[in-house]
């Protein structure tokens, strides 16, 4: 979840204050009835609120404690008026977040799945990305299987993950997984890797270990901002095992990344840094060096990825 959405569903998940209380109530009145909320004491806290909210109240996160306290009681005709009060009272995004899902709770329970869709679409407007909701709460069971709602649950899951539905973004998933890794031609195992898509899938992470414990590293691998294109940062345990490797791009089956590096006299290298796609089980890394601007090309090393599979060993 970003930043923005993250403090959003906070705010409206868990009900911050971000208002005082009505004129008509006093602050110890609705200070009580908000603790009895907290303290998921439904019962309590509706009928204070009931007695210290007139009808004329626009205070949009109390009818918002208010619903949540009529649902959690099985009072939903109640709850959705609630909700509804507290939407006509311009609230803040993150109150009408939280009160447009808590609506769509109530008509999936109720089997009504064009509203609770309805009610999902709006809650995104304003914040809404907790699809885990959609995917475990006992509201949606009886609509989870809609093709509508599928759809809509995959919209709030972007909204929280947009790389997930990013191609440049996924672009690198082949190389995911976990395999043996061996020089490229021959049966030697140089190490095992475990390559993992990360942060929402907004980077692939590589966790390196060579054969007999010699060399371990980790690479992070994501699209830079700056070039909109992949940037792979390496750092491994031995003397100088920092690089980067950038300008990277998926084309032609491959993962092809250029670097700059010196060699032992410190003279300028340049390099390519290729991943050859070669199905689902493989993946052939190659990396050389030119010291004449590319008129001659020496390789530093060619690995090939063999995916582990359940019951082989590593």
């Amino acid at each position: 979840m970003n930043k923005t959405a993250a403090i959003v569903w906070l705010i409206s998940a868990f009900g911050l204050q971000v208002c005082s209380a009505d004129a008509q109530s006093s602050p110890a009145e609705m200070k009580k009835a908000d603790s009895l909320y907290f303290a998921q004491d439904w019962v309590g806290a509706k009928n204070i609120y009931y007695k210290i909210l007139p009808d004329t109240s626009g205070n949009s996160i109390a009818w918002n404690r208010l619903g949540f306290s009529n649902y959690n009681t099985g009072n939903y005709a109640d709850a959705l008026k609630d909700y509804n009060k507290a939407l006509a009272n311009k609230p803040i995004p993150p109150v009408k977040a939280s009160a447009y899902s808590r609506m769509a709770r109530i008509n999936g329970l109720q089997n009504n799945a064009g509203a609770a869709i309805s009610n999902i679409d709006s809650a995104m407007v304003y914040g809404y990305a907790s699809f885990d909701e959609l995917d475990s709460l006992k509201d949606f069971a009886a609509i989870r299987n809609n093709d509508d709602f599928k759809k809509v649950r995959e919209r709030v899951y972007l909204a929280a993950y947009p790389c997930m539905g990013n191609p440049q973004a996924r672009a690198f998933d082949f190389w995911a997984g976990e395999w043996n890794v061996y020089v490229t031609g021959t049966q030697t195992l140089g190490g095992h890797s475990l390559v993992q898509v990360v942060s929402g899938g907004c980077a692939i992470l590589e966790n390196w270990d060579s054969t007999g414990g010699a060399s371990t590293g980790k690479s992070l691998n994501f699209i830079d901002g700056a070039t909109n294109m992949w940037r792979q940062c390496w750092i491994g345990s031995y003397p100088n095992g920092q690089q980067d490797f950038v300008n990277g791009e998926y084309k032609d089956g491959a993962m092809r990344f250029t670097f700059t590096t010196t060699d032992a006299k410190g003279n300028k290298l340049i390099g390519r840094f290729i991943f050859y796609n070669e199905g689902p089980d493989k993946v052939r890394q190659f990396n050389e060096t030119s010291a004449d601007d590319g008129k001659t090309w020496t390789t530093n090393y060619d690995l090939t990825y063999i995916r582990i599979k359940k019951g082989m060993s590593k």
